[in-house]
């Protein structure tokens, strides 16, 4: 691990952005429940939030949890032309600001302090500009890692700022709930939860090795280093990706066709969404399957044309995917499933 002797990463990510900004531009929708979508939940206001609406949530859903839900087709080019007027922001802090999506980014603030402040003074001004001349909510957090600032800025949502002194990072982070870790989605939490695992701080009780055995080395180690807070990657400015992916652990799930397609609908929204923040789309998709015992199997297949819509990145992906369910061995149990889209 890195040693830090300051928390000067920043995580900022905007509320529900695409939600914001539709209600932002037409202020008849201020204080409803209002959704970004058609068919497929996209984003919602948190309105709609507190009734249980979700993405990637199918629409029918939606309604049937909040009859009063507006839904209103996504204006994706004012998106990313608001998002440049967030980011340009961030440059006014630091140089050092890594994007993520077209909704946050990590901003290393460790050279600024001299002229502009402390990062949480910073983390301040930074929401007070954003929501001044933009006319958005957004929620910061700071901490010593980018892991942790990223899990600050969760427990700030909506629209608030948490800070993680240095020297206090397990104290914050051992009362969390496991799913606050990266890459711990509803399956992997039920699969914890039968090891008795509830908290973050759950996870030191246990071995490295046993947690490994549980759910495989690549997430163990991976669980293992975030419930201790060891996260070394710095803030890379201007970084891009040649690919856009996700992946999701089930243990022996994938058995059980309900769950690889509540997967590959998860999957295919994560991996859409990023496509879409970045006003990208992408020709060719990829499916990784893991297979307990057998190691990994992947394949790929061109597209029509470049798509960014969670709807076509789950058809084509739920295709393979079940293709290589029928292909494996009747003994062989698929335990990861992995969508990636390139072509960019």
């Amino acid at each position: 691990m890195v040693e830090r002797s300051a928390a000067t990463i920043l995580h900022a990510d905007l509320d529900s952005f695409y939600a914001a900004v539709e209600v932002r531009n037409d202020p008849s929708l201020r204080g409803r429940p209002v959704a970004v979508g058609g068919g497929v939940i996209l984003a919602a206001t948190y309105e709609a939030k507190r009734l249980g609406v979700r993405a990637p949530m199918p629409e029918r859903e939606a309604r049937r949890l909040c009859p009063d839900l507006v839904v209103v087709n996504g204006h994706f080019s004012a998106y990313v032309e608001e998002s440049r007027r967030v980011m340009a922001i961030f440059d006014d802090f630091t140089p050092l600001v890594e994007p993520i999506s077209i909704d946050e980014a990590f901003l290393d603030v460790g050279g600024s302090v001299h002229l502009l402040g402390t990062p949480v003074e910073m983390g301040v001004r930074l929401r007070s500009r954003v929501r001044e001349e933009v006319g958005l909510a957004i929620s910061v957090g700071v901490a010593t890692t980018k892991f942790l600032a990223k899990v600050a800025s969760q427990r700030a949502k909506p629209d608030g700022l948490v800070a993680v002194e240095p020297g206090r990072e397990l104290e914050f982070l051992h009362p969390l709930p496991v799913n606050a870790l990266w890459g711990v989605g509803p399956v992997a939490t039920d699969r914890l939860s039968s090891y008795g695992i509830a908290t973050v701080g759950d996870l030191p009780s246990v071995s490295e090795e046993t947690l490994c055995a549980w759910i495989g080395a690549g997430a163990g180690h991976h669980l293992w280093a975030l419930a201790h807070n060891r996260d070394p990657r710095r803030v890379t400015p201007g970084r891009r990706a040649g690919s856009v992916g996700a992946q999701s652990a089930f243990g022996r799930g994938g058995d059980d066709p309900d769950i690889r397609r509540r997967v590959i609908l998860d999957l295919a929204d994560r991996v859409g969404s990023r496509l879409r923040r970045k006003g990208m789309g992408a020709r060719r998709i990829t499916v990784r399957a893991r297979i307990r015992g057998n190691g990994s199997v992947t394949r790929a297949q061109m597209l029509a044309g470049p798509v960014s819509a969670t709807s076509s990145i789950f058809r084509a992906g739920l295709a393979i995917a079940e293709s290589l369910a029928v292909e494996r061995a009747p003994e062989e149990t698929i335990n990861l499933l992995g969508v990636s889209m390139s072509k960019l």
